[in-house]
């Protein structure tokens, strides 16, 4: 149903109480909350900077509910004054007509106003009834929490859970052919898409707010605010997150990808399906398929009616994603489909960015941008996250696997496949073949080269690499269509799992080594191929066998070595793999998306280890797959600690819509004295600082870095975070500062932390970094930029009383990728303003500015918070476009100091001045 367009303009409330604030608001948030409230009602596009610890979440909540609320109740006087003026004015033209001579005149003139009110009263009838199902569904709220909490049902809960083992491990009845695609007719009927597409249609459908941020973290730290608020009384609200962060079931927990979490959710509940199918036609009719009993288990958490009183008990109560899980956990109902089941019924969403940023991913999970006002913080890396979401790798290993379960999969069901079905296989089967040759020595390049490079790289556009592949003259789009509705990549993985793996893996046998050619890895496919009827002929004689006289249909088949698969030992059973059908579907995708030339494949190829070998699908123009959000959103708002340089964003996403752009940029609420910014250009010698990548392995400027961490250790106090390029410099660093034996001459002012390569030492090494930090001497964490903790966490109080930042982060320059990404911005948008050259260099350059502006954001995470930050290169002294990149709050209290004495004076006055300020 067509939305009702308001007239009257609202205007932001004045007051931080009126935005149910729950603190005495500081200028800057009031200001944002009303900037915020404008920018919603008007439909604009709003980018708002406003540094950490500045309430920026909180802000962006309290705006946007209290926007939507007022807009609500402006919808419904709007609508009750307009329909009661309408009715009186087709009063006044009637009565006209009955003394008017021209009566068919009369009745025209009459005629615009009934269609407008019959409109306006449709709308006004879906309203109400949107309504009394709102009534309805709180009712159900509130009878499901008093289902919870009843004595009787925690009695029957506590019974449930000691038959719960007995329920994961129930044999379920399948299909022998439960991998096999079902044969289409090529005509479809859509008369149900047709009714449920007119059930939309007259269907109120009321503005939704979509929170959308970076981690899951993030989002419960943004509900928990909103629970601190009286925006959560009636408020719908839900938390939506992958299976990897909802699911419950321990058998699917335990898998380490997300990939294999969703395969194996599909899995049971397709089982769960068929177990269903199954049951009512086990009669022992002669019509009746042969079936056979399988150790494996249908999901205990799948069900219906499960799930919908836990969306209904969870929808007013704000959850969080803990929240949903123990919900779900005590009432044995899936949160993930229980918070998909919510999405039309709520009034705001909290979502992660790739449900939202990614069109098949959203639109899988049933979240609808139309008219909805879209909030994404901690939007500094939008550009790059959308570019990433939309770039997909294919290594040479996925396309040979690929291709060999393909072909065994056709070969078990080859007489079953109706002829469209198989044409569709053979033309998967040829597309990894062909790209497969790509990657390889066999297909010489478009440019009429007879060398074809076995080492390097090599960047094609999408359509010379379907020319290269002889792929161009297949419909891609109808074979993604085919793959989508027959869900041929969770089948085929299904049938390759319960394979022998000699049968699927070329690792085995069929992998083409060095120098092999195509003849000899299609006799390996044909041996195989033979090696599978011959499997399928001996699992029918082995059910033959054990079948005993008058035995039914459900008697359970063992393996071939006599021993139950559910007990057989773990390193004995088939190891679960990813789907390799799938990467290659989304590549498939990606090149159908491809329509203006914005995007490029780049080929890495490796000659000595074709296995090493890929292509990868790049998004050079992130505008391309934004502009659909922009265009569907009746709002949109960008906010982020540090969003310069905000140019970036209307260059490249908002182009074509920058009358619709308002820019807002607040200052920190800390005061002046709280922060004190210095760039260093020389060390305590007077060697200058240049960490250029020619001049960063200097052994005189390492010298003299390690002189000034010892410097600053020994004035700053507790804890101390520093910053490198790169890990491989930071591992330099410290191999510097051991064999110098300073690090020893380090350790006794501050403990020294590193940060880790593996994520999982990453908790660890915080906790104990933590607690050094607070003691007396305090403690030195050597960081990485970009890395694992420049971005999202809290280095509050002691945990960071001074940043450094080592050089200007550049990436390499010399990348394949990057260099790509550049030369397509110089040749698609004009100069870059105030003088900074091409936009590709501009991007270079800015590219390098946010990480630095992230590193900085980690400390000053409250009002009554201080820290130094250092800057220790000549570049931050000697580049005005450097600085003016650099956040607000920075740029502006920054002080530019050549020698090192001068730093190290200010240094030790400010924290002695707050010191003195605190008593301590």
């Amino acid at each position: 149903m067509a939305s009702f367009k308001t007239e009257k303009q609202l205007l932001p409330p004045e007051t931080g109480a009126d935005y149910a604030f729950p603190f005495l608001p500081y200028d800057i948030q009031l200001d944002f909350m009303q900037s915020l409230y404008t920018v919603l009602h008007n439909g604009k596009i709003g980018i708002f900077e406003s540094p950490t610890g500045t309430g920026k979440s909180l802000s962006l909540t309290c705006g946007s509910l209290t926007w939507l609320k007022d807009y609500e109740r402006l919808v419904e006087d709007e609508l009750r004054t307009k329909i009661d003026h309408l009715r009186a004015e087709i009063a006044r033209l009637e009565k006209e007509n009955e003394v008017a001579r021209d009566w068919i005149t009369g009745q025209y003139n009459a005629m615009g106003q009934r269609n407008e009110l019959g409109e306006l009263t449709a709308f006004r009838d879906a309203l109400e009834a949107y309504k009394k199902y709102m009534l309805q569904l709180k009712d159900k709220a509130v009878l499901q929490k008093l289902r919870w909490v009843s004595a009787k049902e925690a009695a029957d809960r506590k019974a449930d859970m000691l038959k719960e083992e007995p329920l994961l491990k129930q044999d379920v009845v399948v299909d022998e052919d439960e991998f096999l695609i079902p044969n289409e007719s090529d005509d479809s009927d859509g008369d149900e898409d047709v009714e449920e597409r007119k059930e939309e249609l007259d269907r109120y459908r009321p503005v939704q707010v979509i929170f959308c941020s970076r981690t899951h973290s993030q989002l419960g730290q943004v509900v928990g605010e909103v629970k601190e608020t009286t925006h959560s009384k009636d408020l719908r609200l839900m938390s939506l997150a992958s299976r990897q962060s909802l699911c419950i079931n321990p058998e699917v927990r335990k898998l380490k990808s997300n990939t294999l979490i969703n395969e194996r959710c599909l899995e049971l509940l397709k089982k769960g399906g068929k177990a269903k199918g199954n049951a009512s036609s086990e009669d022992g009719s002669s019509n009746a398929k042969k079936r056979r009993k399988t150790g494996q288990k249908s999901c205990p958490y799948y069900n219906q009616r499960a799930i919908e009183g836990l969306k209904n008990g969870t929808l007013f109560e704000v959850p969080d994603i803990e929240d949903l899980v123990k919900a779900g956990t005590r009432e044995k109902a899936c949160p993930y489909y229980a918070s998909r089941a919510a999405i039309p019924d709520a009034q705001v969403l909290m979502v992660p960015y790739q449900l939202i940023l990614h069109r098949r991913t959203r639109q899988q999970s049933g979240i609808d941008l139309r008219g909805s006002v879209l909030i994404i913080d901690e939007a500094h890396n939008l550009l790059d996250t959308i570019a990433s979401i939309h770039s997909q790798e294919l290594s040479y290993e996925q396309l040979c696997l690929g291709k060999m379960q393909l072909a065994a999969y056709k070969a078990r069901y080859f007489a079953r496949f109706s002829t469209k079905n198989l044409l569709r296989i053979n033309q998967l089967i040829f597309i990894a073949t062909r790209l497969g040759k790509l990657l390889s020595t066999e297909v010489k390049p478009l440019s009429g080269s007879n060398d074809t490079p076995a080492q390097g790289s090599r960047m094609l556009q999408p359509h010379e690499l379907l020319v290269e592949g002889d792929i161009f003259n297949l419909n891609l789009t109808d074979i993604l269509a085919f793959c989508e509705r027959t869900h041929i990549a969770q089948k085929v993985h299904g049938f390759a799992q319960s394979c022998p793996p000699e049968l699927v893996d070329p690792c085995a046998s069929t992998r083409p080594k060095v120098g092999t050619t195509s003849r000899d890895s299609s006799s390996g496919l044909k041996g195989l191929l033979k090696t599978l009827e011959e499997e399928n002929k001996r699992k029918v004689q082995l059910k033959k066998k054990v079948r005993p006289t008058g035995a039914t249909s459900k008697t359970t088949v063992e393996v071939e070595n006599g021993s139950n698969q559910e007990n057989a030992p773990q390193d004995q059973r088939s190891q679960p793999t990813g789907n390799v059908i799938r990467p290659l579907l989304n590549f498939l995708e990606c090149l159908t998306e491809d329509g203006s030339g914005d995007s490029r494949v780049l080929l890495t190829l490796n000659g000595k280890d074709p296995p090493q070998s890929r292509m990868k699908y790049l998004l050079l123009n992130p505008e391309a797959r934004f502009e659909e959000i922009v265009q569907s959103c009746r709002s949109l708002v960008l906010a982020g600690g540090t969003m310069q340089p905000t140019e970036e964003l209307t260059e490249q996403i908002f182009r074509n819509c920058r009358d619709r752009v308002t820019i807002k940029s607040y200052p920190h609420v800390v005061p002046k004295d709280a922060v004190l910014p210095i760039a260093l250009a020389r060390g305590p010698s007077g060697k200058e600082f240049l960490f250029n990548f020619s001049n960063r392995q200097n052994p005189e400027q390492m010298a003299e870095l390690q002189s000034t961490l010892l410097n600053l250790c020994q004035i700053v106090p507790h804890g101390v975070v520093a910053f490198f390029s790169s890990y491989d410099y930071l591992e330099l660093f410290c191999s510097k500062l051991e064999e110098s034996g300073n690090r020893a001459r380090l350790e006794e002012r501050k403990k020294i932390f590193r940060e880790p390569r593996a994520a999982g030492q990453v908790e660890k090494t915080l906790l104990d970094y933590g607690r050094a930090a607070k003691s007396a001497n305090g403690a030195l964490l050597l960081s990485v930029v970009g890395g694992k903790l420049s971005e999202g966490l809290n280095f509050s109080d002691e945990l960071g009383r001074c940043v450094v930042v080592v050089g200007l982060p550049y990436p390499n320059r010399t990348s394949p990728e990057l260099a790509e990404r550049m030369r397509y911005l110089d040749r698609s948008q004009a100069p870059t303003p105030k003088g900074s050259g091409a936009a590709g260099n501009e991007y270079y350059e800015n590219l390098c500015m946010k990480a630095v502006n992230q590193c900085i954001g980690r400390a000053v995470r409250h009002i009554r918070d201080y820290a130094a930050v250092v800057l220790l290169d000549s570049r931050y002294c000697n580049s005005d476009r450097v600085r003016r990149k650099l956040p607000v709050w920075i740029s502006e209290r920054l002080t530019c100091v050549e020698r090192y004495g001068q730093a190290h004076g200010s240094l030790v006055k400010f924290f002695r001045d707050h010191k003195m300020k605190r008593g301590e």
